[in-house]
């Protein structure tokens, strides 16, 4: 096997210039995309990380024989009109990608349901498990996305700041989308309902798979928001060759190519307004000036390091989220070694709807993604590698247990988690692992500093999405946000999104001079 590691760990070095036209704050996928198009556009930047690798959440580690992607990673949107398409159409084409076909497989009620990309046998099969006639409703899913997916590529702020870029949208609003915005305007339940859905077990069917794409439910899922996640595997979806740190180091090397610097073990510990501009900070006491700062840190960690009215904004914003999203979700992962023998035969991803919570976690589903088959770099032959994740509650207390008792709970875990897919998969009955390992909230802290342990973005719910979600834009001139806690949220796609926006409001010089 010729692994990928995890890194090579750096020097910590400081940085060439004391001035820069833009610091960026965070090296995960948000931050690196953006790196690299605010490079691209000939702006000075640099990007700072508080470890000693790229990739955030989405990025990989080496752990005995296997490389294991930190979490179930799906790589999508790369379709024409979307935003991964639009980004190497600017950085150039990332070419370690393996296809997912099917796309995935949700299994419940001993059954393995799979996700063609054939739509009518998608729609034959998913009616036939539910007996149901659910055609209307996943063409309307299909035909508003594409719609969808239209206008964020046609629309010059994404969102709108103010009334004039508000203006300058509602002038670029594609035809296509207008038939479709009554359906926008209601839940993704409303949708269900309007086309006769009723059954209650499709309905934990969807709630399932908007849980994973949305963080919620469909009664709490604007169908603006759920039919996006509902439709992704109707687009094409990959796996990376060597894990996802291998995209993460794609971006990092397009970012240097570009003339970006890249500084590892550069934790910023003050983000301050400066009289000309921003002032950044870091733990090893480097200091820099920017014209821009942008950060792709949770919005959460943001009122530790910043002071002034710029903490006080970003607390009243963590406080009123907080109040209005209930659960606030971290993640428990499981990352397996296991036998080729043992799985062959699943697609690359499965999502598994239990018929009870998992007591030691609170959670009816698991997800989980295996490496592909002709990647022989993630395993020794005969072997592949599994990562498994599923929701948990920050504010649950085995989250802050220490010591014997936090072991015990991780064991535990592993325990019902083996179990569960045992039981629930008919082909997993026999499963195994060569090795194992798993990673709680407090695993997240401390591999990835996110406040709390908070995974997978703020919740597409209604209570706050879209009017309520942090906005790319601040109240503060230069201060800008991306990543998952930031519009338009989660995911490879919303994320590298965001980073396209932020980059086309500086390359125009929106509010750069």
């Amino acid at each position: 096997m010729k692994a990928t590691p995890r890194t090579r760990t750096p020097e910590r070095q400081r940085p060439a210039h004391d001035r820069y036209d833009a610091v960026v704050v965070g090296a995960g996928i948000a931050g690196l995309t953006a790196t690299a198009l605010l490079a691209h556009a000939g702006l000075r930047v640099l990007l700072l990380e508080a470890i000693h690798y790229p990739g955030g959440c989405a990025s990989s580690f080496h752990k005995g024989e296997g490389v294991f992607d930190i979490g179930a990673t799906t790589f999508g949107g790369t379709a024409p009109g979307q935003p991964l398409h639009s980004l190497f159409t600017i950085i150039g084409g990332f070419d370690e990608l393996l296809p997912a076909k099917p796309a995935m497989g949700i299994a419940m009620d001993g059954s393995l349901l799979l996700r063609h990309d054939d739509h009518e046998r998608w729609h034959a099969d998913c009616d036939a498990m539910f007996s149901i006639s659910s055609a209307s409703f996943w063409t309307e899913v299909r035909a508003f996305s594409d719609a969808a997916y239209a206008l964020l590529g046609a629309l010059p702020w994404l969102p709108p700041s103010n009334a004039k870029e508000l203006l300058d949208d509602l002038r670029h609003v594609p035809r296509s989308i207008l038939r479709h915005v009554p359906a926008a305007l209601g839940t993704v339940a409303s949708r269900l309902r309007a086309h006769g859905l009723r059954d209650g077990r499709f309905h934990e069917f969807i709630d399932a798979q908007l849980l994973i794409t949305s963080q919620s439910s469909a009664d709490r899922v604007p169908f603006l928001a759920g039919a996006l996640g509902l439709s992704y595997p109707d687009y094409p979806v990959h796996a990376v060759r060597g894990g996802m740190l291998r995209y993460a180091r794609f971006l990092e090397e397009r970012a240097h190519a570009f003339g970006a610097e890249i500084q590892y073990l550069q934790a910023v510990t003050r983000v301050r307004q400066h009289r000309t501009g921003w002032e950044v900070r870091t733990a090893s006491d480097c200091v820099v000036t920017a014209d821009t700062v942008v950060s792709a840190l949770p919005v959460f960690n943001l009122p530790a390091i910043t002071d002034g009215a710029v903490s006080r904004h970003f607390t009243r914003l963590c406080d009123d989220l907080s109040r209005r999203i209930r659960p606030m979700w971290g993640a428990i992962t499981m990352y397996g070694l296991v036998a080729e023998e043992l799985v062959a035969g699943l697609p690359l991803n499965v999502q598994v709807i239990l018929p009870q919570v998992l007591a030691s976690c609170g959670s009816r589903t698991l997800f989980c993604s295996l490496s592909h088959p002709d990647d022989t770099e993630r395993a020794p032959a005969g072997y592949r590698t599994m990562t498994i994740s599923t929701h948990i509650d920050v504010r649950r207390p085995e989250t802050a247990w220490s010591g014997d008792m936090y072991r015990s709970w991780k064991a535990m875990l592993a325990s019902d988690i083996l179990k569960a897919l045992r039981s629930h998969v008919p082909a997993l009955r026999d499963l195994a692992f060569a090795q194992y390992h798993v990673g709680t909230p407090r695993t997240f802290v401390k591999y990835t500093r996110r406040h709390a342990g908070l995974v997978g973005g703020i919740p597409l719910d209604k209570a706050v999405f879209p009017l309520r979600y942090p906005r790319n834009t601040t109240p503060f001139p230069g201060l800008y946000l991306l990543g998952d806690t930031a519009f338009p949220g989660q995911g490879l796609p919303g994320v590298t999104l965001g980073a396209l926006t932020v980059h086309k409001r500086l390359k125009v010089g929106h509010e750069i001079q």
